[in-house]
């Protein structure tokens, strides 16, 4: 294999902001059977691309190959701003690798690696070549370059492949290699923050990869200073295990990233790591109102069900942009949105506003997703913190938004104005960001006057996304003005809800949204659940936005629908077994996750589930609870004599009465002499597994 020395020009790496925290430059690889397709190393340089704990983005990723003669099998990167061993940085860990390891059915206890040996080096004469002493990092396997270029086979316990952590205390068995963590979607700063390698499980914000402290280096030699590297410019990753899998070919480590730690600090208390502002988001870490808000949540971090607050921009002075989730995001996207928030001028004072005096009261709402509907979100809601004085010789009752689109005002894209004049906040809906201006008409101005609530009830109190989905009936209390009284029937109020559709007839086609009438002081209305689950926020607001009132309602998805991926967690799995199941996500017919409070059927012929046991006893056949979309479960094979073999048919059903097919799945097996030893049943790893993230999202 040709050994190939490439300088940055030579590649296209992706586009990064300067002195960005991801390697920069691909100094030299050599690739010995990489696997076919992944063998392009710009790949590995800017910003990690990943995928998940379940499927990694493999788009992303450059195949390092497995080892061989000299020179083997490595890639050889170069950050132009050296990674340093900083005091300030979380758990002391200093860079990531990431790369394509996953968990088999989200068990962070069994997981698929390829590991690779990382070597470091400074730039200590400043030549920008790397020919100063290189440091080895041993791992928790103390390996030193004396396994390279030729490798060594897969150890006991296994370290490569398809690896079991039979540990009950929490710890990872297995650390200091690249290739061995998943990468998680793109969440906020999240490849800037390791994963403690030591504990089961991904470190809640974290991104994911395998984390390094400087610290852990040594001379490759064995001689020196162990201690003698503080900071790098290289890092050298290579295969070292002489492995082939019968499915996924040789093993051979894929790196997607590098990435330089960023130091536990936020100025601005706004939840993004300060470097992560500077060195990629180019937001301000001193003002919290100037920061990056997620279009998406990963499952790994709680996922975001239509409807899910995914996060505030907001000021000093209450000025605020928050983002809600509208459900199941698809194709190339944007994960995270830049905002900012700031108090600008009248751009137009010439332009007028038909009926309406302009207020004082003028905010720019930037954001790098300019149409939120485009961006997969729902309408941003916007906040305009308004003082007295901006509002002066206006009717503060009757303030309503207006956006500038370069050339008029107008009220395009904006819905759900509701107000709170005593505190001064005026609260919308917008499907676009940009400069907006309050105006009115003429009145007295800040009258200091209380909100009205308006108390809404459901009935049923959650629905069932379908096409239709349920229909719920949504009514309020008694609607009380400032003196006491209930408002005079036909005073009319604009209902709205974020998931399905009001059926309710419009009291008043003329305007915006849909109207209903109060009667006997009271509103009520329909609304019908339409094809998206999640939390509807229903609301309802006097056309003056002076009484408003919301209520969210849970809307869950319909039943499982097929067809539905079913397989063995198993390398090879022989009967009697145990034999390890797990599925791919499980959805209804409208593309919508079932959640944890879902189940399917199992149904199983030549064999029987042995864990997890039946979730509901009660009911016909076995039954299986998701956890995170997917279901688990263990199966014990009826084998006959050793060398025999013996078949199983798997099946999954929507529904206790195993009506509703949604997958099936038959399997001949060789009947072994025995179980398999060193087996660790499923049901026990997925005890230890919920133990592992419970106790991790607890700390």
């Amino acid at each position: 294999m040709a050994f190939l020395l490439l300088s940055l020009a030579a590649l296209s790496p992706r586009a990064a902001r300067a002195e960005d925290p991801w390697a920069d430059t691909v100094v030299s690889y050599n690739a010995i059977d990489p696997n076919p397709g992944f063998n392009t190393p710009e790949k590995m340089l800017g910003e990690p691309a990943g995928g998940g704990t379940l499927t990694p983005n493999n788009g992303s990723l450059h195949s390092i190959g497995r080892p061989g003669a000299a020179p083997g099998s490595y890639v050889l990167l170069k950050f132009n701003t050296p990674v340093t061993d900083d005091p300030l940085n979380p758990m002391g860990l200093d860079f990531i690798v990431f790369g394509n390891s996953t968990w088999a059915g989200g068990n962070p206890l069994r997981k698929w690696v390829e590991p690779g040996l990382v070597e470091i080096s400074e730039d200590v004469n400043g030549n920008g070549v790397p020919d100063d002493p290189w440091y080895v990092i041993p791992g928790s396997r103390s390996l030193g370059r004396t396994v390279l270029p030729g490798g060594i086979g897969n150890p006991s316990p296994a370290l490569a492949g398809t690896v079991f952590n039979t540990n009950t205390d929490g710890k990872e068995r297995d650390w200091g290699y690249s290739d061995m963590t998943p990468t998680h979607r793109k969440y906020l700063d999240n490849y800037v923050r390791p994963d403690d390698p030591f504990t089961v499980g991904l470190t809640p914000r974290s991104g994911g990869g395998d984390a390094f402290d400087i610290k852990w280096a040594v001379p490759v030699d064995g001689t020196g200073n162990p201690n003698g590297i503080s900071r790098l410019h290289f890092i050298r990753i290579s295969a070292f295990i002489n492995m082939a899998d019968g499915t996924f070919g040789y093993v051979t480590p894929e790196i997607d990233a590098v990435a330089d730690v960023a130091p536990d600090v936020d100025t601005d208390g706004d939840g993004i790591l300060d470097e992560y502002e500077t060195r990629v988001a180019g937001t301000d870490p001193s003002r919290p109102e100037s920061t990056v808000l997620a279009l998406e949540i990963p499952p790994e971090d709680g996922d975001s069900p239509a409807g899910k607050k995914l996060g505030t921009a907001k000021d000093a002075r209450g000025n605020a942009l928050t983002l809600y989730s509208s459900g199941l995001r698809s194709g190339v996207r944007d994960y995270n949105c830049l905002v900012d928030i700031l108090p600008v001028s009248d751009p137009a004072p010439g332009a007028a506003i038909v009926g309406k005096l302009k207020s004082g009261a003028v905010r720019r709402f930037d954001s790098s997703v300019p149409d939120f509907q485009a961006g997969q979100v729902q309408d941003a809601e916007l906040t305009i913190a308004y003082t007295g004085a901006e509002i002066a010789g206006l009717d503060e009752a009757g303030l309503q938004p207006y956006r500038f689109n370069g050339a008029a005002f107008t009220q395009d894209g904006v819905s759900s104005v509701t107000k709170d004049t005593k505190k001064n906040l005026l609260t919308f809906r917008s499907r676009y960001a940009g400069l907006f201006l309050l105006a009115s008409t003429a009145g007295a101005g800040d009258q200091d006057t209380e909100a009205i609530p308006v108390t809404l009830t459901a009935s049923p109190t959650s629905g069932v996304a379908g096409a239709p989905g349920t229909e719920i009936t949504v009514q309020s209390g008694v609607i009380l003005l400032a003196g006491g009284a209930p408002v005079p029937n036909g005073t009319q109020f604009t209902v709205s809800s974020t998931l399905g559709a009001v059926t309710s007839p419009d009291a008043n086609p003329s305007l915006s949204g849909v109207q209903v009438a109060a009667v006997g002081g009271r509103i009520s209305f329909t609304l019908r659940c339409g094809t998206v689950a999640g939390t509807a926020t229903v609301a309802a607001a006097s056309l003056d936005g002076t009484a408003s009132g919301s209520l969210a309602v849970p809307v869950s998805a319909g039943p499982a629908a097929g067809p539905v991926d079913l397989f063995t967690l198993n390398a090879q799995p022989k009967a009697p077994g145990p034999v390890d199941f797990t599925t791919g996500p499980v959805r209804d017919a409208f593309g919508n996750l079932l959640d944890q409070n879902s189940r399917v059927t199992v149904a199983v012929r030549g064999g029987r589930v042995i864990a997890p046991g039946d979730a509901f006893p009660a009911e016909e056949g076995h039954q299986i609870s998701l956890r995170g979309g997917v279901a688990n479960f263990s199966v014990r094979v009826d084998a006959g004599d050793a060398g025999s073999t013996a078949r199983l048919e798997v099946f999954l059903y929507a529904d206790p009465d195993e009506t509703e097919l949604v997958a099936a799945e038959t399997w001949l097996l060789e009947v072994a002499d025995l179980p398999l030893r060193g087996a660790v049943p499923l049901a026990a790893l997925l005890a230890l597994a919920a133990a592992w993230r419970l106790r991790r999202r607890a700390a």
